[in-house]
């Protein structure tokens, strides 16, 4: 039995778009902390200095009608928006805000694109009783001596544990990276042919794909009660 699995394309393209998306969010937030809003302060330190000290309350010692009317003469003068601009505690916890978001989401960002490019163009193929991948590493089906499924139900892996002349191998078939019928055919036939009393953690894969049917069945035949209904109400 000779069959080979590719990169899943919708595991790339769904890797590929977070990435982007995630990306280009952080740098935005970045944009914001680095170059944006540290422009604010030249403002934020013009008006403090008008409002002077403040008392316990918060409140300037120039009333309130001055305040404006000296702001808006120095926005006039320096060519600034005269709105009251954001102080400086605004702009130190929105910095603190950006630069934390633009961090994570940058972080987030390559490190779904690093995935993407580390897994196009990768396989793993069975061809004459042999499990390989494009990294070079391989194990001959009958030397295996363990499949481990504990995590193939949830996350679509399975460890294949081999030995041969005293030395362990180890392989990982993944169903979510790669394309899941043609890895699903490779287990199948690892399973008849390395024997089912190999497997720990799970049960067969003729055993889960009984399960399917069966569940594909009771979906058909409600789907076909429901559709009878409706006829006889016709």
């Amino acid at each position: 039995m000779n069959v080979k699995a590719h990169a899943d394309r919708g595991y790339l393209v769904k890797y590929l778009l977070i990435g982007v998306t995630a990306l280009a969010f952080g740098l935005w937030h970045a944009n914001d902390a680095l170059f944006k809003y540290p422009l604010l302060r030249p403002l934020a330190d013009a008006y403090e200095t008008l409002q002077g000290p403040l008392d316990e309350n918060g409140q300037s010692a120039i009333s309130d009608g001055d305040l404006q009317s000296s702001w808006k003469a120095l926005t006039a003068e320096n060519g600034w928006p005269d709105e009251v601009p954001k102080s400086n505690d605004e702009i130190n916890n929105i910095l603190l805000y950006n630069y934390f978001v633009g961090v994570v989401f940058t972080l987030i960002g390559c490190s779904c694109l690093l995935i993407t490019a580390l897994t196009v163009g990768k396989w793993v193929e069975l061809k004459n009783d042999v499990v390989s991948d494009k990294k070079g590493n391989s194990i001959n089906v009958k030397d295996i001596v363990e499949i481990d499924k504990k995590r193939w139900e949830k996350k679509g892996l399975v460890v294949l544990t081999a030995k041969t002349d005293g030395r362990t191998k180890k392989m990982i078939l993944d169903d979510l990276k790669f394309e899941r019928r043609p890895v699903d055919q490779i287990l199948m036939h690892i399973e008849n042919t390395a024997g089912e009393d190999k497997i720990i953690n799970g049960q067969t894969e003729a055993h889960y794909e009984a399960l399917r049917l069966e569940k594909l069945a009771a979906r058909e035949a409600r789907q076909a009660e429901l559709d009878q209904m409706q006829d006889q109400d016709a």
